[in-house]
């Protein structure tokens, strides 16, 4: 136990590897969480296995870095009731600000315990801060030692190279999934946005096909009432503020006169001014037939890009949530995964 410890922390036998031992800690926490979320919880979520986890390979980072935190804050603890509850505070710290921080950079919510009683904004939950203490303290009192005293048999070059061969491969597949994450993205930006193109035009056809209706006569009388307005509202402008309160006094007069310029003539203005370049039918059917003429937007992602919807069930991307209800694209992602 002792030379284990003193392996990892330090350093007067083996310069190099309190680090790589680190390195592989971290590795086999990730790996061990990956393999709970791909088989106990993904047999939960959809009855089969599932690739679990943000990274293409097999390793979660989050539980990784709950286990070296545990172990390196919570170690010297000796009692074990004041061990689980110090983990399960500091697990479920680590889970709430790498959720929180995912949500900024992302734009996207990966877990949501919002459906478990006592928890907090569906980040974190009593439920599975207990789950994370108890591990944590198997971690910090037999996990840990036993697998610093396994790597204190192993010759000091090889501890060194496995180190640093898991930390280049989780390098190249934290920058593999970032990109795919980011071909989601864009994907989805790209449809959202046509489908704004559409709604929009759709809109200006409608008000373009409720103006058309509009008789001429009665845009010609809204423009008159509109001049007719704007010359009273002058006259008013002109007279003092006792003989504008004398008059009100004396007369009941329309809002758009007693308001100023606010008002019918605020709306007038807005259809005058917008009368004389009011599209006719022709430009409507014009926008109709370049509309028609546009491919209907579709989603095309490879099943590596797809993989983030199975891997977290409850996945939520704000930003996108209308897009991927409209393309299905979360239900093409289950089919995917299901053959």
């Amino acid at each position: 136990m002792g030379t284990a410890i003193g392996m990892a922390f330090g350093g007067a036998t083996l310069a190099a590897c309190p680090l790589s031992a680190l390195v592989l800690s971290f590795a086999f926490y990730g790996f061990c969480g990956w393999a709970w979320e791909s088989t106990v919880c993904a047999m939960l979520n959809h009855g089969r296995f599932a690739n679990s986890g943000f990274l293409l390979g097999p390793c979660c980072p989050i539980y990784g870095a709950g286990g070296i935190a545990c172990w390196l804050l919570l170690r010297g603890i000796p009692d074990a009731s004041s061990q689980f509850v110090a983990a399960a505070l500091v697990c479920s710290v680590i889970e709430y600000s790498v959720g929180v921080l995912l949500e900024k950079t992302t734009g996207a919510r990966f877990w949501d315990y919002s459906h478990l009683p006592f928890n907090l904004h569906g980040r974190i939950c009593l439920y599975w801060a207990c789950a994370f203490g108890l591990g944590a303290l198997f971690i910090c009192r037999l996990v840990e030692p036993a697998l610093l005293g396994l790597l204190g048999h192993l010759p000091v070059l090889i501890v060194r190279l496995a180190a640093f061969a898991v930390a280049v491969a989780m390098a190249v597949d934290a920058l593999c999934s970032l990109a795919s994450w980011r071909r989601l993205s864009d994907q989805l930006e790209r449809v959202r946005a046509d489908l704004a193109d559409r709604i929009n035009e759709s809109l200006a056809d409608a008000s373009d096909s409720m103006l058309e209706r509009i008789p001429d006569s009665a845009i010609d009388s809204v423009a008159q009432t509109h001049i007719r307005s704007r010359a009273v509202n002058a006259w008013l402008a002109e007279l003092g503020d006792a003989a504008l309160d004398a008059l009100r006094e004396k007369a009941s007069m329309p809002t758009f006169i007693s308001d100023g310029a606010r008002g019918l003539a605020l709306a007038a203005r807005r259809v005058a001014d917008a009368a004389p370049s009011m599209p006719r039918p022709s430009l409507t059917r014009l926008r109709a037939g370049n509309r028609a003429s546009r491919p209907v937007p579709s989603v095309s992602l490879s099943r590596r890009d797809l993989r983030f919807f199975n891997a977290f069930p409850r996945l939520r991307i704000n930003r996108y949530e209308g897009v991927i209800r409209a393309t299905n694209l979360r239900d093409r992602a289950r089919d995917l995964f299901r053959r």
